[in-house]
């Protein structure tokens, strides 16, 4: 067995409190209107497993979608089941489980209907080496 891969990363002598939190793929993005906000990219060829925290602060209504990609270039949604919970409401959270998953790119996409907030989304990924 090789050594294992995570994000974040294990720091030796590094108390856990002071590692990175993720990789921050959108960063408290102003969310309004009925515009479609897409997260960066990331690249998850080095992970077996991984996941994702996606917080709406505000009261903001609208579709939520995990998409991947082999190419990094045609994104498309993944179904799940149970089917991914959508956002109606104030201040949500949502933690997602991309476990095994086989493709080398995603990202998060979220189309507002109405109101307001802003969109936080961060990653992390293990492989399991």
């Amino acid at each position: 067995m090789g050594q294992k891969k995570a994000l974040p990363g294990k720091i030796s002598g590094v108390p856990l409190g002071s590692l990175p939190a993720g990789l921050h793929l959108m960063n408290a993005v102003a969310v309004s209107g009925t515009n479609t906000y897409t997260s960066d990219t990331f690249n998850a060829a080095d992970f077996d497993n991984c996941g994702l925290e996606i917080v709406f602060t505000g009261t903001m209504v609208g579709t939520l979608e995990i998409t991947a990609s082999i190419s990094n270039s045609n994104f498309i949604p993944l179904t799940f089941s149970p089917v991914l919970s959508q956002p109606t409401g104030s201040n949500l959270k949502y933690l997602v489980n991309l476990n095994q998953f086989p493709f080398p790119y995603y990202q998060v996409s979220y189309t507002n209907a109405s109101g307001s907030g802003t969109l936080d989304v961060w990653s992390s990924g293990k492989d399991l080496n």
